[in-house]
C-alpha cells in the first residue's frame, strides 16, 4: 500500500521520461520504484529492482555520501539536494558519473515515507575532467623526472614555471624566481649577449634548438654554473611559451679545462724533449767517440772527460727542469659536488 502511495506521488512526466532516471527508495534505502529509463540502463545488474538495496547500483565508496544526502533531505524535507555518484558500467570495468537531485516524499500527514531521486548521465564532462586531471598529473611527473633544471618563459622572457631540479642547482625557490626575468641567471658580463641569443630565438620562429657551447650562468649565491641549453616552444591561448632545459655542465667544463691544461703541459714537455734535451745528448754521444781507449792517460781524454762531465751536468739540469715543470703542471682540482634530485 505504501509503495502505491509513493508511486502516485511521482509526476507522470517523470515516470515516462526518456532522458531522466527516476527512482524512489523507501526509508531503509531499498528501491520502491524505478522508471523504464533507469531499468533499461541498468538491466545488466538485475531485472527486478523493487525491494533490493539501492547500493547495488552504486560505487562502494559512495555509501557515506548517500547517507549524508538522505540525512540532509530529512532535515530539510521541502528542499532538493544535488549529488554526483558513480554507477557501474555494463562491462564492469569502470563507472559512469551521474548527477542526481533528491528530495523527501511525504504522506498526507507530512511524514516522510521515501526519497525521490531524479538523475541523468554526466559521464562525458565528468570523464573529460578526470582525464584532464590525469593528463596534468602525468605531465607534472614527466617534467619532474627530467634530471635537469627546466623553466618555462613567456615571450618577454619572464619565468612562469620551474621544476624541482631548478631549485637544487640554482638555489631559488619557485616563490623567489617566478615572475623574474631569465637574465637574473646570466653572468653579469654576458647579459647583453645572452639576451640577444634569446631574442634571436624568438625572432626565428622559436623552433627546437640546442646551444652547442658552454654558457656561464650564476646561481642564487652568485656562483658560476656552466650550462648547456635546449630550447623549444608551444602556444597557450595564442601566447608563446618557451621551454628552457639547462643541463648543468659545471663539472664537465672543469674536467675539460683539466684535460686542456694537461695537454698543454704535455706539449711543452714534448718540445723540451725534442729541442733542449737533444743538445747535451748529442754532445755526450759525440764526445764519447773521441775517447782514446788505448791511451787513457792522454791529454785528449782529460779534455774529453771534462766536456762529457759538462754535458752530463747540462743534461741533468734540463731533466730536473722537465720533472719540476711536469709536477707544477699537474692540474689537481677538487670538483664541487652539486646536489641532484635523482634518487
Amino acid at each position: 500500500m505504501q509503495d502505491d502511495i509513493l508511486i502516485n506521488k511521482i509526476p507522470h512526466s517523470l515516470k515516462n521520461s526518456k532522458i531522466y532516471d527516476v527512482v524512489v527508495t523507501d526509508l531503509k534505502g531499498n528501491y520502491a520504484y524505478v522508471n523504464e529509463t533507469f531499468k533499461n540502463r541498468f538491466s545488466f545488474i538485475t531485472h527486478e529492482f523493487v525491494g533490493k538495496s539501492s547500493a547495488i547500483t552504486m560505487h562502494p565508496d559512495e555509501k557515506a555520501k548517500m547517507e549524508a544526502l538522505v540525512n540532509k533531505c530529512f532535515e530539510h524535507p521541502f528542499e532538493c539536494f544535488p549529488v554526483e555518484i558513480r554507477k557501474p558500467l555494463k562491462d564492469k570495468k569502470g563507472y559512469n558519473w551521474t548527477q542526481w537531485e533528491s528530495s523527501v516524499l511525504s504522506d498526507e500527514n507530512l511524514q516522510p515515507i521515501g526519497i525521490l531521486c531524479v538523475g541523468f548521465d554526466i559521464t562525458g564532462p565528468q570523464h573529460n575532467n578526470m582525464k584532464f586531471k590525469e593528463s596534468q598529473t602525468k605531465l607534472t611527473k614527466t617534467i619532474e623526472a627530467i634530471p635537469h633544471p627546466l623553466l618555462i618563459l613567456c615571450e618577454q622572457s619572464y619565468i612562469i614555471y620551474v621544476n624541482n631540479e631548478f631549485e637544487n642547482i640554482f638555489g631559488y625557490s619557485p616563490k623567489e624566481i617566478l615572475g623574474e626575468k631569465l637574465e637574473i641567471l646570466f653572468h653579469k658580463d654576458k647579459v647583453k649577449d645572452y639576451n640577444k641569443l634569446f631574442s634571436q630565438y624568438i625572432d626565428d620562429s622559436a623552433k627546437k634548438m640546442r646551444v652547442n657551447h658552454f654558457l656561464n650562468f650564476v646561481n642564487k649565491k652568485d656562483e658560476n654554473v656552466t650550462v648547456g641549453i635546449s630550447l623549444n616552444s608551444f602556444y597557450d591561448n595564442d601566447n608563446l611559451n618557451v621551454i628552457v632545459i639547462l643541463e648543468d655542465l659545471t663539472v664537465a667544463k672543469e674536467n675539460q679545462d683539466t684535460i686542456v691544461n694537461q695537454n698543454n703541459a704535455f706539449k711543452k714537455i714534448a718540445w723540451k724533449h725534442s729541442h733542449e734535451l737533444r743538445k747535451p745528448v748529442a754532445n755526450i754521444l759525440g764526445l764519447s767517440n773521441l775517447l782514446n781507449i788505448e791511451n787513457l792517460q792522454s791529454e785528449t781524454n782529460y779534455k774529453t772527460i771534462s766536456f762529457l762531465k759538462e754535458a752530463a751536468n747540462e743534461l741533468d739540469h734540463i731533466t730536473r727542469g722537465i720533472v719540476k715543470y711536469a709536477n707544477e703542471s699537474e692540474y689537481e682540482i677538487k670538483f664541487k659536488k652539486h646536489k641532484r634530485n635523482l634518487y
